[in-house]
């Protein structure tokens, strides 16, 4: 049975291959923290709507109702919350042009690898349960 066939699995794989993209992106700011006119780069974060949506497109979920005055999926997500991207930092060049903060990069690299230790924990709790469900022992 291969794993990436459920949506669960898929959407933390593809987590953790965003994650480490975005490690070497963050390491290659690290590294360039003293190149004259340097930008800082980082990955545009993986939106859970634009999931969801494609999640949906394939079949995977959908909202069901079993009593007519349960709410339908569609009132459910009728635009009661706005995604959109914003950036935070305003980035503070030196005076060669570099616009690396450290210590910004580091926070980004810590908060980074905590989110793949977590990542990692799901996939590991979910296939083990899964493991439970088809009555084989880990």
């Amino acid at each position: 049975m291969d794993l990436k066939s459920i949506s669960l699995f898929s959407s933390l794989s593809q987590k953790m291959d965003w994650l480490t993209e975005r490690q070497k992106v963050l390491a290659q700011n690290i590294a360039n923290a003293n190149t004259p006119g340097y930008t800082p780069r980082d990955l545009k974060k993986i939106s859970f709507k634009a999931q969801l949506d494609q999640t949906n497109a394939t079949g995977g979920l959908s909202m069901q109702t079993s009593e007519r005055g349960h709410m339908s999926g569609a009132r459910a997500s009728a635009g009661r919350f706005e995604i959109k991207e914003q950036d935070s930092h305003i980035a503070m060049k030196a005076p060669d042009g570099n616009a690396v903060v450290l210590e910004d990069e580091l926070i980004k690299m810590a908060n980074t690898q905590m989110e793949y230790a977590t990542a990692i924990n799901l996939y590991r709790k979910h296939s083990s349960m899964l493991k439970l469900a088809l009555g084989k022992r880990s």
